[in-house]
């Protein structure tokens, strides 16, 4: 992936997820940590680098967690199935442990790249490498919210994506928010990307554009084509 979509994603993410140090319960009541990466089974919140939190009433603060003390806050969260409907604010002051910044960026990181390495092993993504930054970021935002294999199940997309027609990809990217609201915004998110994605090739001919550059949170349009569009974050 180009550095634009890697140095952005997790603060992408975190606009649709947040950013929670703590196990908690998400809506389908599956144990989840940081940027909603799931620790279920058991053994994947165990496999992680839990440390109790700095906080008063917590003993030995910033210590590491064994793997049987990061099981039972697990179990703990577990059996109690109604704080997935709490959100995860209910579950931090049940929680003593959380894990750093850096190892939610290691988590982050990891994940991304298994996601990345997996979409480019299907024929329809395999040249995700050309893409446009904005295409990339919509295909991998879609990935983490539906897991890896999940654009692939969207027949019209892929074959959108196969073909570079990003605009027929922004029209056919919308997974389902049946239940699940918390995917009105990002899919709101993906449409700009992938219609920022033809905007991008449209006019990179005429030296307004790179494709290297991520243009999101902006909504390009067709009037930007033959302009110098700064990307967010640098100047122009």
């Amino acid at each position: 992936m180009l550095p634009s979509v890697q140095s952005s994603f997790r603060a992408f993410n975190t606009k649709f997820e947040g950013c929670i140090p703590y196990m908690y319960l998400d809506i389908k009541g599956l144990v989840t940590v940081a940027v909603g990466n799931l620790v279920d089974p058991v053994e994947l919140a165990q496999a992680l680098p839990f440390r109790f939190k700095n906080e008063p009433g917590i003993a030995a603060p910033g210590s590491p967690a064994t793997p049987d003390q990061i099981a039972a806050e697990w179990q703990t969260l577990k059996n109690d199935p109604s704080l997935a409907a709490k959100g995860y604010k209910a579950c931090g002051p049940i929680t003593q442990l959380e894990l750093s910044d850096d190892s939610i960026d290691s988590l982050i990181l990891d994940r991304l790249t298994r996601n990345e390495s997996f979409l480019k092993r299907q024929q329809w993504f395999q040249d995700f490498d050309t893409w446009p930054a904005d295409a990339q970021l919509g295909l991998l935002s879609m990935a983490w919210a539906m897991g890896p294999a999940g654009p692939g199940e969207f027949p019209h997309f892929r074959a959108a994506c196969q073909s570079l027609d990003f605009n027929a990809a922004s029209a056919e990217c919308k997974m389902n928010e049946a239940g699940n609201p918390g995917l009105i915004p990002r899919n709101q998110a993906n449409f700009t990307l992938f219609s920022n994605a033809v905007i991008v090739l449209a006019g990179e001919a005429q030296g307004g554009f790179q494709r290297s550059s991520l243009y999101y949170p902006r909504a390009l349009t067709t009037a930007d084509i033959g302009q110098v569009v700064p990307a967010p974050g640098t100047t122009g």
